[in-house]
């Protein structure tokens, strides 16, 4: 049985407006599932302090304490009055009275699938989120950077953001509002990232509509997920590489993140393993592996699709696909795409990974049947 090759791009989300680029070849992560997950119905009810995906965040005693990890630091969090027990906790307003702010455009939509918006107070980068009627959160500014003033005049009571950078240093200090930091964006699976609407949950004291949301998205995940091992098996699983470039340079996630475990989960295979990587001399920066021309034309030799994320408001076709990489052979080759002037690939997408998945899953193995592509879709001339 043939083996097809597929290389596609992706880029996640660090902070509206920028991204980290991925690519990659090679086996895919080990398989994360430290709880087994059930055939059956969960009762959300039940499952309100289980965390199954996530590695940065999760509760504690019986779900009244939530902790969140980042960049070796952990903080924790109460609602209400903090307890003897847990003296380096954090205090919040019961979640009835609570207040919120995001900063990251990421974490909106974790707030409208709970359906939270009489607690959504204030957002950054308001213009760059879709408008959503019943919700007025005030401006908070954006790229000039955050106005302390108008956080203050909100009368928010924490504020959520990303550690990437340190953008609130001094913030609670000068304010007396909390930051929430959180780090959905670094989690290596994509039921990982999807999780973190538990937080907001916990929160907005809307944890059973999250625990409810969550599930029917791994619920689609899984059974996209089982979709593909059939398909794979029958069929094999093709060989995908994955690239961005800027300035002429490319890179590549490595084998233990994101990319891979939805490349593996389609039913394909990740060309850059560490292995191969290793084997080849790469270069790693953080998540990803610095890739010369010269690396990528050897493994696009052996490739047979081509796909990336683009900003493209007029269109993305097989013409710009082969501008963007002179060294790969586009004539007969599946080429595909996720056009972030079309789909909210950096918000949106991040609740939806189920929806990321079946798309690769219809693209890496057609015999799967009809797909109406939601982010990820054919490159057609």
């Amino acid at each position: 049985m043939r083996t097809s090759r597929i290389l596609f791009p992706i880029a996640i989300a660090l902070l509206a407006g920028m991204a980290i680029g991925l690519s990659g070849c090679g086996q895919p992560a080990a398989e994360q599932e430290p709880t087994p997950i059930s055939e059956r119905a969960l009762d959300p009810a039940m499952d309100s302090s289980t965390v199954r995906w996530a590695r940065g965040f999760g509760f504690e005693a019986q779900g009244t304490i939530l902790w969140l990890a980042h960049d070796g630091d952990t903080t924790r969090w109460v609602q209400g009055p903090v307890p003897a027990p847990c003296t380096d906790c954090i205090g919040l307003p019961v979640s009835a009275d609570l207040e919120l702010a995001t900063w990251s455009t990421t974490h909106v939509p974790f707030v409208r699938a709970v359906e939270a918006a009489d607690h959504w107070v204030a957002s950054g980068y308001l213009s760059r989120i879709e408008a959503d009627s019943g919700t007025n959160p005030v401006d908070l500014g954006g790229d000039a950077g955050l106005d302390e003033e108008v956080l203050l005049i909100s009368g928010a009571d924490v504020l959520t953001s990303y550690p990437f950078g340190d953008p609130m240093k001094g913030l609670t200090q000068r304010t007396g509002i909390p930051v929430m930091a959180m780090a959905e964006y670094a989690e290596a699976h994509p039921l990982g990232r999807a999780e973190f609407v538990k937080v907001f949950g916990w929160l907005t004291g809307r944890m059973k509509e999250a625990d409810a949301v969550f599930h029917r998205v791994e619920s689609a995940y899984l059974q996209a997920r089982a979709t593909a091992m059939s398909a794979a098996e029958k069929e094999g699983r093709p060989i995908v590489f994955t690239g961005s470039s800027k300035g002429g340079k490319w890179t590549a996630p490595a084998g233990d993140g994101l990319v891979a475990r939805l490349i593996a989960d389609a039913g394909g295979e990740y060309a850059f393993d560490p292995k191969r990587a290793e084997a080849l001399g790469l270069n790693r920066v953080g998540p990803n592996y610095e890739v010369e021309a010269e690396q990528c034309a050897l493994f696009a030799a052996e490739c047979d699709a081509f796909g990336k994320v683009v900003h493209a408001p007029e269109g993305w076709t097989v013409s710009d696909a082969r501008n963007e990489a002179p060294w790969f052979d586009v004539e007969g080759q599946v080429l595909f795409h996720c056009n972030t002037a079309e789909v909210d690939y950096f918000g949106q997408a991040i609740l939806e990974p189920h929806e990321m998945l079946a798309d690769l899953v219809h693209l890496l193995h057609p015999s799967s049947g009809r797909r109406d592509f939601v982010y990820f879709q054919p490159t057609t001339p």
